[in-house]
């Protein structure tokens, strides 16, 4: 028993502890990605058939909201003129257009009246007159807004997917056009991109609103999962999915349709195998969660991810006791353990790319395992390391990925200078700047070539020891001088007391190392951080054992300041008592001045655009100051938070920015203008909006919302939209509360 409680007894069960908590992490990870890939398909696929079917809708719609013979007769019919006799004109000229429709997928084709009344329904050439407001949010939106509806929508036959358009007669409205899709013609659509079983589950609210209660056991059926939902009669696999098979995931179920989030279930319990249930959520006309899309997958490749594992635990475990062996037996006297990580250390790689893909950085690790020199890896392609057995859908997927700024992990298979092969585990970063472009790319790889090289690699390490050690100090020193000369690196003790600092920060801070041990590094910082409690906050932090991060701004030396994005680490002993701390550091003082200058420039060149309009129309810069400072006052008695107000004082300058296209015998005419000059002088609002709302900026996005909107008025006067009361976004209410105050006191060419 006494032998039982070796050291190297203990290290071998701690690091078998270890390595099967390491193998469980990795299957938990991969398992997830395999998850996570399932709904990104689910979801992918839906959206592309959403925006198909769109298209398919304005196609057909969009010409007939143009049809001046349709309009004038949905007007007669407003005004009960000739209702009957034009609906069987309309049912006879859209009769063989219809027909097509149906062939394309459209389920129906129908127009409202104005007041929300049912006109004319092609799909139902008997049915009209009834009333559509008590229970269709699209027609209730179109006749709110005058602009299209979209969205998933129950009706009391069928649920699908409805395109509503307002219809205009010189320029007023007069009603409304809709065609829909069956929700089954979406779910046929996404059973031929992913060979999969379908339902559709919504929410039990919606279809007591809408359905007789007559009709709702005909068209569906108590979700066997969570009694706030109805499953479709019309859309799923009844032999599959409409018994209790989701059972054993009840609960999963019940806890993620409370969020708005697409989520996945996972169940043996079907054709016993592992399969998946995943679910993404569907929108209403008015962009709320109204159910839920779900398909059932095969989940076998999970059962192959685990299996996989536990064949790597064993052979990893064969591999330990080996090394373990040849440590009694006297074969070595270096730690092995030591040596196993140093051997894995050495399979991680890192490259970095620019924005085409040619190498810029390649570290020892990945320089040695290619076989290629760094000078022949420097400024090529990474085609030059690419295995032939590799293929080329891989990197069109890797580099589409990366280009939306998202993240790339998979396996790839590499080659050897010398014509040898390896494989990587590899994850792709895109690194992006302050204005988020992409500037370059890094890549981590860790070397997963078979086990049995793998195994051999170790056994040579335990043959030739010196020889080991020798190359494992030498990629040492040499990490560590790399880290010292990009990081800055402190060390305190608890009473946050600098006990070391490395010649990267001494370069930073203008202090010599001398001069930094022994001081507390809170005297480092700027005021306000001490002020604030951010000192206090971290402290508490590490006390827990937590890692700490924060942008701080110091003081050097010679009383500068500067920004550092900082990691603070509790490191602890064998016990787990804390015993220092420490301090990751990286300069970012450039990157924030410069983001604080382009913040200025944009403010500027705002502020010198605002100026434009009003030199145009004869008057001062002043007037777009006075009206800034103006919005920004009204904006705080508002009570609008410190962002949105300074945002309104930037935006409110280019509130009269469409003056530019206005011609000077109106903008600059003395006296009143007549009823035409008075229609070009309006137009100037929608050339602002025009020049603006095509800018990301939200500086240029809140200038187009005043330019737009500060002619509105309260009781729905004012132009260009005639909107009224909090319909007109309170930018637009500010800006023109500030822009009349302003002007009443100020000369003006037509007064």
């Amino acid at each position: 028993m006494k032998n039982f409680f070796k050291l190297e007894n203990i290290i071998f069960i701690i690091l078998l502890i270890i390595l099967a908590f390491s193998i469980s992490l990795e299957y938990t990870s991969k398992k997830q990605t395999f998850i996570d890939e399932k709904i990104y398909d689910l979801e992918l696929q839906y959206k592309a058939k959403l925006i198909s079917n769109k298209e398919l809708a304005n196609a057909i719609i969009s010409g007939l909201t143009e049809d001046y013979e349709l309009l004038s007769l949905v007007n007669e019919a407003n005004k009960n003129i000739n209702k009957d006799a034009n609906r069987n004109f309309l049912l006879n000229k859209y009769k063989e257009k219809y027909e097509k429709m149906k062939e394309q997928g459209v389920l129906q084709f129908h127009i409202h009246l104005a007041n929300g009344e049912s006109y004319l329904r092609l799909h139902k050439p008997d049915k009209y007159g009834d009333q559509l407001l008590g229970f269709r949010e699209s027609v209730k939106n179109v006749i709110q807004t005058e602009k299209p509806s979209f969205g998933f929508e129950v009706g009391k036959y069928f649920e699908g997917f409805r395109y509503v358009f307002p219809l205009f007669y010189e320029g007023k409205y007069i009603g409304s056009m809709e065609s829909s899709i069956k929700s089954q013609q979406v779910i046929k659509q996404l059973t031929e991109s992913l060979d999969a079983h379908y339902s559709l589950v919504v929410k039990s609210s919606l279809v007591d609103k809408v359905v007789d209660k007559l009709h709702i056991n005909r068209q569906y059926h108590p979700f066997c999962a969570d009694k706030d939902y109805y499953m479709s009669n019309s859309v799923h696999n009844a032999k599959l999915l409409r018994d209790s098979k989701l059972a054993s995931i009840k609960e999963i179920i019940q806890n993620d349709v409370k969020t708005n989030n697409p989520f996945v279930g996972i169940t043996n319990n079907i054709n016993n195998k592992t399969t998946l249930a995943v679910f993404i959520p569907i929108k209403d006309v008015s962009n709320k969660k109204a159910g839920y899309i779900f398909s059932i997958r095969d989940g076998s490749i999970i059962d192959e991810i685990f299996y996989s594992e536990v064949i790597k635990f064993m052979i990893a475990v064969l591999l330990l006791v080996l090394v373990f062996h040849f440590y009694r037996q006297g074969k070595q006297k270096t730690n092995t353990i030591e040596q196993l990580n140093k051997a894995i250390d050495k399979t991680t790689l890192v490259s970095k790319t620019d924005t085409k893909g040619k190498i810029t950085y390649a570290n020892d690790a990945f320089v040695a395992l290619s076989g290629f020199t760094r000078e022949e890896l420097l400024g090529k392609k990474h085609n030059i390391v690419r295995h032939e057995d590799t293929p080329k859908r891989v990197f069109k997927e890797m580099w589409k990925t990366i280009k939306d700024k998202k993240t790339w992990h998979g396996s790839l298979k590499n080659r050897i200078k010398d014509g040898g092969r390896y494989t990587v585990d590899a994850t792709i970063l895109p690194i992006t700047d302050v204005n988020n472009n992409i500037v370059e790319y890094i890549a981590i790889r860790h070397d997963v070539t078979e086990l049995e090289n793998y195994k051999e690699l170790l056994k040579n390490q335990l043959v030739d020891t010196s020889k080991s050690l020798s190359e494992t100090v030498n990629y040492t020193s040499q990490y560590e001088e790399a880290i010292n000369s990009s990081t800055a690196i402190l060390k305190t003790d608890t009473q946050n007391i600098i006990t070391f600092a490395n010649e990267q920060f001494c370069k930073i801070s203008g202090y010599l190392i001398d001069e930094l041990i022994g001081t507390d590094c809170q005297t480092l910082r700027r005021e306000d951080h001490i002020l604030s409690g951010d000192c206090d906050e971290i402290r508490d932090k590490l006390s827990k054992r937590k890692i700490a991060t924060l942008v701080f701004t110091n003081v050097d030396k010679n009383e500068k300041n500067y920004t550092i994005d900082t990691v603070i680490y509790p490191i602890s002993d064998v016990n787990g008592d804390i015993i220092e701390h420490l301090h990751v550091m990286h300069d970012i003082s450039e990157i924030v001045n410069l983001s604080k200058e382009i913040e200025e420039t944009q403010r500027e060149v705002v502020f010198r655009m605002g100026a434009i309009g009003e030199t145009r129309s004869k008057e001062t810069g002043n007037h777009v100051k006075r009206v800034a400072e103006y919005s920004k006052l009204l904006g705080t008695l508002y009570g609008l938070s410190k962002e949105d107000t300074e945002l309104l004082k930037q935006a409110s300058p280019m509130h009269d920015i469409g003056k530019v296209g206005i011609p000077d015998s109106v903008l600059n005419k003395p006296g009143s203008l007549d009823t035409a000059e008075w229609k070009i002088m309006q137009t100037h609002s929608e050339l602002g909006y025009e020049m603006l709302k095509h800018s990301d900026r939200p500086i240029l996005k809140a200038a187009a919302t005043v330019a737009n909107e500060h002619h509105e008025k309260w009781d729905g006067s004012g132009y260009p939209n005639g909107l009224e009361k909090e319909n007109i976004h309170i930018y637009g209410r500010i800006t023109a509360v500030a822009d009349v105050f302003d002007a009443l006191g100020s000369d003006r060419c037509y007064k």
